[in-house]
């Protein structure tokens, strides 16, 4: 039977294998559980390999996402992991795909080769940090959704599509293309997302800064977004308050001090995978210290 134990005095629980223990004998539930009253979950001790940690996700996924900037493992379809290669500066705090209209439930990670120093994934608990924010603030979050604006590039958009309708005959032009990718976001008010002339896109997506909608720990609020996110692979998107102000300094400062207090490392270890709550914890990076540091991605809906 698994040992688990806290992973800090906040949020986060480590889930450790025993002799016989496997990633197959974790149900559903089980794992909903452990999301919920967790916000995330650290795999530890388990046999496992690029193609387990694949099938663990798709065991547990009802529909399967990507970043289009990264690249599978393999191109076979069998495995669904993506490297992680985002350079090796530090990464700002941020919920995977949050600041798009393709935010996914779940955002998973396995670590290949841990790093011997430093370059860890942080991880922050998104409702420890909205109940350590003072009333105006919450206020001040609350009052406005805010707003990313930026532009993607055509082959990352058209990447994303095709990705998405896999299995389906390819769309035949960039207009048809478009219109798949209309269609994906299905008519939600909270995104425009418009054609240009060169064939990238450019899209502004509305979203609260605080969250409720956790399908493991709904009601529950927490201070979950991409505010503070990276931009390695994009352009840097634009984010204001739905009526247009910016968040300036001043109030990205005070966040980012609440923040940091609720950060911490994951503290890899060869073969470990991390199952994140991708709409109540938000995750980051250390600057990369050791290159050899091997990590896959995988992003899901529930």
């Amino acid at each position: 039977m698994v040992q688990t134990e806290a992973h800090t005095k906040q949020a986060g629980l480590v889930v450790k294998a025993s002799a016989g223990d496997t990633l197959a004998s974790i149900d559903k539930p089980t794992l909903a559980n452990w999301l919920g009253r967790h916000g995330y979950i650290v795999l530890r001790g388990f046999d496992c390999e690029v193609q387990a940690f694949s099938d663990l996700v798709r065991f547990h996924s009802s529909r399967i996402s990507l970043d289009p900037a990264r690249q599978f493992h393999d191109k076979d379809g069998k495995v669904l992991a993506q490297k992680v290669d985002a350079g090796v500066d530090a990464i700002g705090l941020h919920c995977e795909n949050g600041n798009s209209p393709f935010w996914p439930d779940l955002c998973w990670f396995y670590c290949e080769q841990a790093p011997r120093v430093g370059s860890q994934t942080t991880v922050c608990d998104g409702a420890a940090v909205y109940r350590d924010l003072s009333p105006q603030m919450r206020n001040a979050l609350q009052d406005q959704d805010i707003v990313y604006t930026r532009r993607v590039g055509e082959e990352l958009w058209k990447n994303y599509v095709r990705h998405a309708f896999a299995g389906g005959p390819e769309a035949a032009d960039t207009k048809s293309c478009f219109d798949r990718l209309l269609a994906l976001v299905n008519d939600n008010d909270s995104t425009k997302i418009e054609l240009n002339e060169d064939g990238s896109v450019t899209y502004s997506f509305r979203t609260p800064a605080i969250l409720d909608r956790s399908l493991f720990s709904p009601g529950r609020y927490a201070f979950a977004n991409s505010i503070f996110g990276p931009s390695f692979n994009y352009e840097r998107p634009s984010i204001t308050f739905a009526d247009g102000r910016p968040l300036n300094a001043a109030i990205r400062r005070v966040l980012d001090e609440v923040c940091q207090r609720h950060t911490f490392d994951v503290g890899w270890k060869s073969r470990d995978i991390v199952v994140i709550d991708n709409a109540r914890v938000m995750h980051g990076r250390r600057r990369i210290e050791d290159t050899q540091r091997t990590i896959y991605n995988a992003l899901s809906y529930y």
